[in-house]
């Protein structure tokens, strides 16, 4: 969690490679956490000097397979109840909550710490490209190891302050998946 605290201090993207079951979801969170202390900390110091409230980029946005929304949500649940999350998948919310988030991304994504969806809806909402997300998280990233596939392009276009990619599998086949993912999370490096 320190390494990706610093990282995402320099500005850098990271990527979590470890195996299945070594807290890839649990190190997340507590980044999470500590992005949503530090919010805190600059808007008690803002009131305390009375000055204007300063624009930014204050949500993070999850993009994890389908399978794992149900996951994610128990995680922050158990973990972190304090964050306020809003979940872009019809099994999580309503349909009229996904077009009142689509009417006005970026107020509407302000009033959460982060949003979840998944790899499809990055294809098909297009609103999630107009929002300036503080971090934007990849869980099992190796669903962009194909760069010409239509879902990792639609993730490349997201406007992202830092990023971060988890996969226990970053080369599936051959080394143009890695590539593909650090092309996200780092782009330009390799």
């Amino acid at each position: 969690v320190k390494w990706l605290w610093f990282m995402h201090r320099l500005g850098l993207g990271a990527c979590l490679a470890d195996d299945m079951g070594l807290g890839k979801t649990i190190q997340v969170i507590d980044l999470l956490l500590q992005l949503q202390r530090e919010l805190s900390k600059v808007a008690s110091r803002r009131s305390a000097r009375k000055s204007a409230p300063a624009g930014g980029r204050a949500t993070s946005l999850l993009v994890v397979p389908a399978s794992l929304v149900g996951n994610w949500k128990d995680e922050f649940a158990r973990f972190a109840p304090g964050v306020r999350v809003f979940y872009a998948h019809r099994s999580e919310c309503s349909d009229e909550a996904l077009q009142r988030m689509a009417q006005a991304p970026a107020r509407q994504a302000a009033d959460y710490d982060a949003v979840v969806t998944t790899y499809g809806l990055v294809r098909r909402m297009s609103w999630l490209t107009s929002v300036a997300w503080r971090l934007v998280i990849l869980d099992e990233a190796q669903a962009i190891k194909t760069p010409s596939a239509p879902q990792t392009r639609a993730v490349k276009k997201l406007d992202a302050a830092g990023r971060v990619v988890l996969t226990g599998t970053p080369v599936e086949n051959h080394l143009g998946d890695l590539w593909s993912v650090f092309d996200f999370c780092c782009p330009g490096l390799l």
